[in-house]
């Protein structure tokens, strides 16, 4: 019994290390300040991408820069959501550092990014998410 104690504590503490997904309807939406690009409908052929970030401690309290074909388009907080209205395409759908951050804030991690191709009209979402053994990662979502 004492063996065991030590175990379930152990994993207590690594999913609290991780991150929890928030509904898309439930998220806040990101500020309109902290979308750069793809914020509002286009005239002609476009497609929507949707990004939520889930909450938790895996990069709580910092900014995290959605990109689109390498190029940063907002920064997201936790449990925020950002529709981005982009021409219909191929596409990469990316997270990286924030260049804004600063401090503890001044993530390094390299980008990370999914190939997506959007028919007119189309939305696609993605999540952001992750656990301190892969750090925050950008997956597509169903949620």
């Amino acid at each position: 019994m004492l063996k065991i104690a030590p175990a379930t504590a152990l994993v207590v503490l690594m999913a609290g290390c991780s991150t929890s997904p928030v509904a898309f309807d439930q998220a806040k939406p990101v500020p309109g300040d902290r979308v750069l690009a793809y914020g509002k409908k286009p005239a002609g052929q476009y497609g929507t991408i949707q990004v939520a970030r889930d909450t938790g401690f895996v990069g709580g309290g910092c900014f995290v820069a959605i990109h689109v074909d390498g190029r940063p388009v907002a920064r997201i907080d936790t449990g925020e959501v950002v529709s981005l209205y982009v021409p219909a395409g191929e596409h990469l759908v990316g997270l990286g550092a924030d260049a804004s951050g600063s401090g503890l804030c001044t993530w390094s991690g390299a980008l990370k990014e999914q190939a997506t191709i959007l028919k007119p009209g189309q939305t696609k979402r993605f999540r952001i998410g992750g656990d301190t053994n892969v750090g925050l990662d950008i997956r597509p979502s169903s949620i």
